[in-house]
């Protein structure tokens, strides 16, 4: 196996020490008007080992409070490959906790209630398999000073925004286009409305996203080091850093899909509690932020390279993948034309064999053995059209996925 150890433990110290080695061919978010799930950029660049570096792309973890000490909404913040621009990502409050066997249910804002921004850092991370290198529970007024800059910020919201008051719900934005202040939009972001369901709220947050991500930010950046092709981020970043440098470059705006739980098991006591789409959220944490990725199964580590343009593709090859209980930790759109046959790249002979046995649900797989890995893959599976024909009339995760699964949600960009 070429697995690097680091993987399979803590990412923090080598999101750092990853740094960008010239033009790799990595995401850099996701191109969601487009239609497009991942960026790329041509070239490779390899050491004298002949191992390609994965670039930087660490992640910081942002929770907006309400004045009642519950998490209002909550955000990964991805780094793209050489410290400007990135990717938001907002996450359900409600989402389901990754827990132990014999542990209660719970949801991702229970965690803060419990164990403050360490407990809920933990969960999110246990949730989305990834590292974070920052992390902040912040007010109302706090969440202001981190967004506020020389303009205002421009937002669509498809339905109202309401509060609650003694009085009752009151409704204090109508849905429609508006110019808000960063103390209005933080405002929102650290608002909960008692009794309805966050569902009702996630359009709302995603929109304020995408119109913070339109505003920007005229802050230069003063913390990234750039020596001849590499460029190494201090490693001393904050959440305000993180913020700061995403706002500055291009930005995508992501927001997880999410399934409501029903009372029963997995709900026993009835909240407002979501389950994510497994597969979508290994997709997009493998897209946008790679070098935080940590391997989850004790298996081999894969690559997907994809160059279609439905997203709905990548996710099946993912799922599929995932079923079989393979790590996918890098997942990366290519330019050009789908190849016809479904290609994995490999060095390993066992890795060979392993792979070729994937074939039962994922089709046709061409093996070809090369000399250049990429630094903690064991293998690199290329989507061919025969995958795509393979997969066409089946049910998702041909039949036998689980119950949580639920459609890609559809994003926006804005730069």
């Amino acid at each position: 196996m070429t697995a690097i150890p680091s993987r399979r433990h803590n990412r923090t110290v080598a999101a750092f020490l990853c740094g960008l080695l010239g033009m790799v061919m990595l995401p850099s978010g996701l191109a969601l008007a487009a239609n497009s799930l991942l960026h790329s950029t041509d070239g490779d660049s390899v050491d004298s080992k002949n191992v390609m570096k994965i670039p930087s792309t660490p992640a910081a973890l942002l929770a907006v409070v309400d004045g009642n000490g519950f998490v209002a909404s909550l955000q990964m913040i991805a780094l793209a490959p050489g410290g400007r621009g990135g990717t938001i990502v907002s996450i359900p409050v409600g989402a389901a906790s990754v827990v132990a066997a014999g542990e209660a249910p719970r949801r991702l804002g229970d965690a803060f209630l419990l164990n403050g921004i360490d407990g809920l850092t933990t969960d999110v991370e246990g949730l989305l398999n990834v590292t974070f290198t920052a992390k902040a529970a912040v007010t109302e007024v706090e969440m202001a000073a981190l967004i506020a800059g020389e303009r205002d910020v421009n937002v669509e919201i498809d339905r109202a925004v309401n509060t609650l008051l003694p009085t009752g719900i009151q409704e204090i934005l109508p849905a429609g286009k508006h110019t808000l202040t960063s103390a209005q939009v933080a405002g929102i972001l650290a608002s909960n409305q008692a009794g309805a369901p966050e569902s009702d709220r996630l359009p709302i947050i995603k929109s304020l996203w995408v119109g913070i991500a339109g505003a920007g930010l005229n802050i230069a950046t003063t913390t990234t080091e750039v020596v001849g092709t590499a460029t190494t981020l201090a490693p001393a970043l904050t959440v305000q850093d993180f913020l700061q440098r995403t706002l500055t470059g291009e930005v995508q705006v992501w927001q997880f899909a999410a399934n409501a739980i029903p009372e029963g098991e997995l709900n026993p006591t009835n909240s407002d509690m979501y389950a994510l789409d497994k597969a979508e959220v290994i997709m997009v944490v493998a897209s946008v932020a790679p070098s935080s990725v940590s391997s989850l199964y004790a298996t081999i580590n894969v690559q997907i390279d994809s160059a279609f343009t439905d997203a709905t593709i990548t996710r099946e090859a993912v799922l599929r993948l995932s079923i079989l209980g393979v790590n996918v930790v890098l997942v990366r759109e290519v330019t050009g034309e789908p190849v016809a046959e479904t290609v994995v790249q490999y060095s390993d002979d066992p890795v060979r064999a392993e792979v070729e046995s994937y074939s039962s649900i994922f089709g046709p797989l061409t093996p070809k053995r090369v000399t250049q890995q990429v630094e903690g893959v064991d293998a690199r599976i290329v989507l061919g059209t025969n995958f795509r024909d393979f997969i066409a009339g089946q049910p998702s995760g041909g039949g036998i996925t689980t119950s949580t699964s639920i459609a890609v949600d559809e994003s926006e960009q804005t730069s």
